[in-house]
């Protein structure tokens, strides 16, 4: 019964107060949703591969290679043969799967040909080790023998319709095919193995040693091959460091010593994979987690924080009201009780409301963050009890200050009319104010500065020209018809290069080798990345020299005799001005090539700029290309790829034409920057829009209390220039304390932020400027609404009033 009596007391007063009620609801509603959205994110980004049955005993095996120059680095990629010996020469080491990533991937089951991104071939033990269960086939055999594939079960419909795939064969490239021995559930959303189609390990084995290639013995090379471990039962990880360096030094120790190299294996929990993808001394994306985990704090405390402030402001109208209560009888437990009904009730309403807003934000809000995130779901119980923690957590927060203020009132002193707003009550406002505006302030400084950080890659010259440069895939292509292929491109109106290669122009060279000075010691070499392509390359795309020639088909030698170089490798090499002439060593393992450097190109950036430029080293090798790269002509580049694309279908019929614009590669290395930039920028919006809203609320109390003040202004001749102003400028001068706090802490943020990268702007003083600006202005433009609406008052009626 007291209850229901709190419950209705507060919704009448809730009701007669609308403009300061609407003002609370919607400054914590929208605070509510932004922390849900923030939590939803958030706990998705830490669940990552947490839901494999033992995960707490899964690990990667992840490198860290000290080179002669003392540069360290950090890779998830591992030679082919450590899976394997892992598990024979280490105990403790249970299970051990490779898993081989090799990219886009045409399949072709009946008259359907598709080209597959999420693809790889992986150990027989994968169904076993990780919780991908199976619809059909048996963990134990899907993936024990040659030319075995396992698809998903969105994969078989997509190939096989309603049919059972088991036993049907589906062809790989444009060469073997393999037999369905199984059908997998749809991989998790939040798993970074996502894949498609799985093919068996001793596939990919098979086919090498075809080609010539043991893998297996391949001890320093690695490609996209990561390899898993589970270990067994109370093994500690922590104790197989010392195993770990002697399986290093059994296996790899004589190729390390002579290239001098220094060598690591370490293991790294699975539920790490996600936000360190190089391992756990790699590059760290958890800082950004806790960076939005706060994001979400400050929104729901800048809304909580105008609930504080506007009820304190509103002490005045309130204080008879508590006066009264207590000369009735009322305890100040009631009272407080009373007041955080209120609040309760404030906080339910506008959880309800946070509800139907993140509703109709999650589409958005997945398509910014390319996730796939649920409201609710059978299994959210947990977030279920969260989320009424949060009713109740912002309900008692928002309200317990206000409710021990207005409590504490004297009711003697209420009554005489002696009530008078102490100096320390005035201070934490102000105080609370200050705070709203620093955060905003900080979150949108840091929206320039990563917008900044982006606008600079974007525009950045890159070494080469990326426009009009389109990468046209030859997998599946019979390499006797690439050359072919090739001047039927060329031959069509509009192209005006061609050039074909074994790399990914806009993402990197993913072939690494030794270089060293013909004759040199292999310790004094260092690796490069390995361009092999035609004559036409630079010619394509637009990479410069600035010493020496190009090659040319007319001369003999330098097919097998001649390399270009970029300025990093010539200065890793030992030379200045002096490289062209000299001669050097490609040293991949199986062979060396001996070579005269004729010339000497520009540093380009061929990975993200992300990272610093490495060495490259390009020489003319034609038989191992899997792209063509075109330069096309300014204009309609829709109509030259169409006819690209029947040159090519007229002479490969049977591979579907499968290409990707260079500046496209090049952006979607950016993606989770463009993300976070976005997200910055939407909670800096929000969160200046709840410190507004408090703001126009608390300065339409202040005008109220200060009637009588201005219409004595106004009746001695004040302007309402001069008035608004007087009303303007306390609020301001918190404005700009705001800004004079966040501008220091935003600047430290982001130049830590900005560290990461090789290619970084800096924080300019222009950024400070624009947001104080933007700030102020905003701020201005709320206050005025009121204290020009109470400038316009008639001083005759707001004095008789009085």
């Amino acid at each position: 019964m007291m209850f229901r009596n709190y419950f209705k007391i507060a919704v009448r007063h809730l009701q007669r107060h609308k403009f300061i009620t609407v003002i609370n609801i919607s400054g914590l509603a929208v605070g509510m949703a932004c922390c849900i959205l923030i939590t939803l994110y958030v706990r998705d980004e830490l669940g990552f591969d947490r839901f494999h049955h033992n995960a707490d005993r899964l690990y990667r095996v992840t490198t860290q290679t000290t080179r002669p120059t003392g540069n360290t680095e950090h890779d998830a990629a591992t030679q082919f043969p450590v899976g394997p010996n892992l598990k024979k020469d280490i105990s403790s080491i249970k299970e051990a799967v490779r898993i081989y990533a090799p990219g886009n991937t045409l399949y072709t089951a009946g008259d359907k040909r598709i080209w597959e991104e999420n693809t790889g071939f992986a150990d027989e033990p994968f169904f076993r080790v990780f919780n991908y269960p199976l619809l059909e086939g048996n963990p134990a055999t899907v993936l024990k023998e040659p030319y075995s594939i396992v698809l998903t079960a969105s994969a078989a419909k997509k190939y096989f319709g309603n049919e059972s795939p088991i036993g049907k064969l589906i062809k790989v490239g444009n060469g073997y095919s393999c037999t369905v021995t199984g059908v997998a559930k749809d991989f998790p959303s939040n798993t970074d193995l996502r894949m498609t189609m799985i093919i068996s390990y001793p596939t990919m084995l098979k086919e090498a040693l075809k080609a010539g290639t043991d893998m297996e013995k391949q001890w320093f090379m690695f490609g996209n091959n990561v390899t898993y471990v589970q270990l067994a039962d109370h093994a500690d990880p922590a104790k197989l460091t010392k195993e770990l360096a002697t399986f290093v030094s059994t296996h790899i120790g004589r190729i390390l010593k002579k290239h001098n190299i220094q060598f690591a294996l370490e293991l790294q929990p699975i539920q790490h994979v996600h936000l360190h993808p190089q391992g756990d001394k790699g590059i760290d994306n958890s800082p950004l987690i806790w960076l939005y985990i706060a994001i979400a704090v400050f929104l729901i405390l800048i809304a909580c924080i105008n609930f504080m402030n506007l009820t304190t402001a509103r002490a005045h109208e309130r204080a008879k009201e508590v006066g009264l209560r207590k000369v009735l009888g009322a305890e100040r437990k009631s009272l407080i009780l009373q007041f955080l009904t209120e609040s309760l009730v404030i906080s339910l309403i506008s959880f309800v409301l946070a509800i139907l807003l993140v509703g109709l934000a999650m589409p958005l809000f997945n398509t910014i963050t390319g996730k796939q995130l649920l409201l609710l779901s059978s299994a959210d119980s947990f977030l279920y009890a969260g989320l009424l923690l949060l009713v109740l957590l912002v309900g008692l927060v928002a309200g317990s200050y206000p409710a021990l203020y207005l409590s504490g009132l004297i009711p003697v002193r209420v009554l005489k009319g002696n009530f008078v707003t102490s100096g320390s009550r005035v201070l934490v406002r102000r105080g609370l104010v200050v705070a709203q505006f620093a955060v905003a302030v900080a979150l949108i400084i840091s929206t320039v500065v990563v917008f900044s950080q982006l606008r600079y890659w974007q525009t950045k010259n890159l070494g080469f020209d990326k426009e009009h440069l389109v990468n046209i895939y030859l997998s599946g292509v019979d390499g006797a018809k690439v050359a072919l292929l090739k001047s039927a491109f060329l031959n069509q109106s509009g192209v005006q290069q061609a050039s074909m290669h074994n790399f990914l122009m806009g993402s990197g060279v993913f072939n690494n080798n030794p270089i060293v000075r013909e004759g040199g010691d292999d310790k004094d070499g260092f690796v490069a990345g390995i361009i092999q392509s035609d004559f036409d390359l630079l010619k394509t795309t637009g990479i410069k020299l600035v010493a020496g020639r190009d090659f040319d088909p007319a001369l003999a030698t330098d097919s097998s005799d001649a390399y270009i170089v970029n300025q990093a490798a010539a200065r890793q090499l030992g030379f200045k001005d002096d490289a062209v002439g000299k001669r050097i060593e490609w040293r991949p393992g199986y062979m060396e090539r001996h070579g005269t450097i004729i010339g000497v190109v520009e540093d380009f950036n061929l990975r993200s700029l992300q990272m610093p430029v490495e060495p490259i080293v390009y020489l003319v090798r034609q038989d191992e290309v899997a792209i063509i790269t075109l330069r096309l002509a300014a204009g309609d580049q829709k109509a030259i790829l169409k006819r690209v694309e029947a040159a090519w279908n007229s002479m490969i019929p049977d591979v579907p034409f499968n290409f990707t614009f260079v500046e496209d590669d090049i952006q979607a290395q950016y993606a989770s920057e463009r993300t976070l930039g976005k997200l910055f920028g939407i909670f800096s919006g929000l969160a200046i829009f709840i410190a507004c809203m408090g703001l126009l609320g608390l300065s339409m109390l202040i005008s109220r209390q200060r009637t009588k003040e201005i219409g004595i202004r106004k009746v001695l001749g004040a302007s309402i220039a001069n008035i608004s102003l007087l009303l303007s400028k306390d609020f301001l001068k918190l404005v700009l304390i705001g800004i004079c706090i966040a501008s220091p802490i935003a600047w430290y943020g982001m130049e830590k932020w900005l560290q990461n990268f090789a290619f970084r702007v800096h924080v300019e003083w222009w950024v400070f400027l624009l947001t104080a600006g933007m700030v102020v202005l905003i701020a201005l433009c709320t206050v005025s609404l009121q204290s020009i609406k109470a400038a316009l008052m008639n001083p005759v009626k707001s004095l008789r009033s009085e």
